[in-house]
């Protein structure tokens, strides 16, 4: 049983005739525990009391862990979580921008205090701040997830950020809709883009991948055959198949080692050497702290491998763009490059979004106004657009989580399946979507 014990206050090397109380409880190895600070001895005793209590129970946290400073159980907690590289990157950033700043050498059991938090919010967004509210917000989240580690693995009780929404003056993240298209809209965005541009933008509407899944996507993987009975006689149908190793691009950030920064000064000293070689004027560009690589790799979790039917006009138009095209992945750039997610938007938007004329002239031929058809609209938006008509035309749930590639987290998503019929009904609501667009 817990006890207390007076413990006087010195002054000047003196002992005083003032005093706190000091909790005295039994750990679980046998030995004594103790914390002072308590004003009467009731108070320590009861401490004392509830610390052997939580032991008994299994629930109890040594005090002494949840005062590790909060930039030291980060590097315990990344050791135990090794995320791919894209997502390491942007940790690192929230982590050094962010979150080290404030509380690298606060103990976890102050951090881990909603009021601490949204304190630290406030001041970090904009306007008194000098972060984007949004930045603060996807913050907030990785130091939920730092604190649910650390109440895993014992060092506080409970992470009290856990569902909690702590709200930031002009955070928005979430409020706008994505863009999503109706039928005719697609068409006419895809009759604006010439050859592969316009083909992947019908590609996502019907299909609803992620880009990376598109522009991943290799020719052995599209137009595959499957064969299915509905009332006694066969459906055929065709897929494109997400590999599970090799079924996704990824556009990532690496940061730099020592190899990897001497290969870059190399590379601008000869950049230099030869803009001197041409008189060119040219200036030392900032040293890079990350290179940004494009790879194909998972796709983003396991029910993300998966296959996907296409409707009878989409198999005759992929058909004959495979059987045209020269490189091995039918959604690259012409040259066969993989398409960096940012240079698509740019072709994208001027014909969602509309753009102006430009006369002829010498050595130009001049282009044409476009009006807007949708401004707004991106690659994320044509899988929006997938999973809005799917819901529109009644597809079963348990083919829309399948076709986009979710993890169904219910008991309903463990019981039911995909039957031929279900795939038949989207495939005929599909191709009717794209007859009314044509039309339209």
């Amino acid at each position: 049983m817990a006890y207390a014990e007076k413990v006087y206050k010195v002054k000047n090397g003196k002992q005083t005739k003032q005093y706190t109380w000091r909790a005295r409880y039994k750990l679980p190895d046998g030995t004594l525990g103790s914390q002072p600070g308590f004003p009467t001895r009731k108070t320590a005793e009861d401490w004392g009391n509830q610390q052997e209590a939580a032991m008994a129970a299994g629930t109890w946290v040594d005090p002494k862990k949840a005062q590790t400073p909060f930039g030291e159980w980060v590097e315990i907690w990344k050791t135990a979580n090794k995320p791919r590289p894209g997502t390491a990157t942007k940790r690192r950033y929230l982590l050094d921008g962010l979150l080290l700043p404030e509380f690298e050498f606060t103990p976890l059991v102050e951090v881990n205090n909603v009021f601490t938090v949204k304190a630290w919010a406030a001041r970090a967004a904009k306007p008194a701040g000098t972060h984007d509210p949004v930045t603060v917000g996807h913050a907030r989240s990785l130091l939920s997830a730092i604190l649910t580690g650390a109440e895993d693995a014992g060092y506080i009780v409970a992470n009290k950020l856990y569902g909690r929404k702590i709200a930031v003056s002009g955070d928005r993240a979430g409020d706008e809709e994505e863009v999503w298209a109706q039928p005719d809209e697609a068409y006419r965005i895809f009759e604006r883009l010439p050859g592969v541009h316009g083909l992947m933008v019908v590609a996502d509407c019907y299909l609803g991948l992620r880009w990376g899944e598109l522009a991943g996507l290799h020719r052995d993987n599209c137009l595959l055959k499957r064969t299915d009975k509905v009332d006694g006689r066969t459906f055929v149908r065709h897929v494109v198949r997400i590999d599970p190793k090799v079924g996704a691009l990824h556009e990532d950030e690496f940061e730099l080692d020592d190899e990897g920064l001497a290969a870059w000064h190399a590379a601008e000293d000869a950049r230099l050497a030869e803009c001197r070689e041409k008189g060119w004027k040219a200036n030392r560009r900032r040293t890079p702290k990350a290179r940004v690589e494009l790879y194909l790799g998972e796709p983003k979790n396991r029910y993300s491998a998966r296959e996907v039917d296409m409707p009878p006009f989409l198999v005759k138009m992929l058909g004959a763009h495979i059987e045209a095209w020269p490189h091995e992945h039918p959604f690259t750039t012409p040259n066969g490059d993989w398409w960096r997610r940012g240079n698509f938007g740019r072709t994208l938007k001027p014909a969602a979004g509309g753009r102006s004329a430009i006369p002829r002239k010498r050595g130009f031929a001049g282009r044409e106004a476009w009006g807007p058809v949708l401004p707004g609209f991106t690659m994320r938006g044509a899988r929006h657009t997938h999973d809005t008509w799917m819901k529109e035309d009644r597809v079963d749930r348990a083919l829309r989580f399948l076709t986009m590639g979710w993890v169904p987290k219910d008991i309903e998503g463990t019981y039911e399946h995909v039957t031929p019929e279900m795939r038949k009904h989207r495939l005929d609501q599909l191709e009717a979507r794209w007859v009314r667009g044509k039309k339209a």
